[in-house]
């Protein structure tokens, strides 16, 4: 953890009130974490997240600062999970039957683009719809996989990305997250404390949740376990 820069906090005068319980010591004019409180919420942390990937629940990741976007990007596209990593809009989640009809709309402009009677459109029609289908991707790239409202919300830093925590408070959904000094811990249902701003330090959490999803993906769960026939479980035996 040290190696990866996660104990590097901030300023004295950034540091939220609510965070003090994480400092370790000051160097200077510089914050500095207290990792064995780290670890604790690690632990409880990644054990939530456990059970909600082994039940197969929808998280949204959310990481929009330069060092996570391209992280997030590279593991959700492998993992196959929804994720953004442009700016967050507003009432993603508050207002999802808006949201999802946009993305609907998107697959209709793609699947006229990739069907024969796409011919039939004057040039000027066919330039609008594929200038209006990729505006659209690139606000909802990382999204397309997101049918219903998730279950939860990871963010790569709780205070660039409050608009969303609210929005999740409003509708239920529990908060996950990476949140820095100058963060308030209390706006998540279960965080980590560590330095926000590293990629080192995002990557190794961004590769344990990786790793989380890689051994839970192998294990058949207690449904799929149920659907296979008697007989083919007794041959298995």
């Amino acid at each position: 953890m040290i190696d990866a820069g996660m104990h590097i906090g901030v300023r004295r005068f950034l540091v939220h009130p609510r965070m003090r319980p994480f400092i370790f010591t000051y160097k200077e004019d510089l914050a500095l974490i207290n990792l064995a409180k780290t670890v604790e919420l690690w632990e409880k942390m990644f054990q939530e997240l456990r059970t909600l990937i082994a039940a197969k629940k929808t998280i949204l990741f959310l990481g929009t600062q330069p060092a996570a976007k391209k992280l997030l990007a590279q593991y959700g596209e492998e993992l196959e999970l929804p994720y953004m990593t442009q700016r967050w809009l507003g009432g993603t989640l508050t207002n999802f039957s808006t949201f999802r009809a946009r993305l609907d709309h998107l697959k209709d402009l793609q699947a006229k683009a990739s069907s024969p009677e796409f011919a039939k459109y004057t040039k000027k029609e066919q330039g609008q719809m594929v200038e209006e289908a990729n505006e659209i991707k690139k606000k909802f790239d990382g999204l397309t996989r997101l049918s219903v409202l998730p279950d939860a919300l990871f963010v790569f830093c709780g205070r660039k990305h409050r608009t969303a925590i609210m929005e999740a408070k409003r509708v239920g959904i529990p908060v996950f997250g990476i949140f820095g000094l100058d963060d308030n811990f209390e706006d998540a249902t279960h965080c980590i404390v560590i330095n926000d701003n590293a990629q080192s330090a995002l990557a190794l959490v961004i590769g344990e949740v990786r790793s989380l999803y890689q051994e839970l993906r192998a294990i058949p769960s207690v449904t799929e376990k149920a659907d296979v026939p008697a007989t083919q479980a007794k041959e298995e035996k």
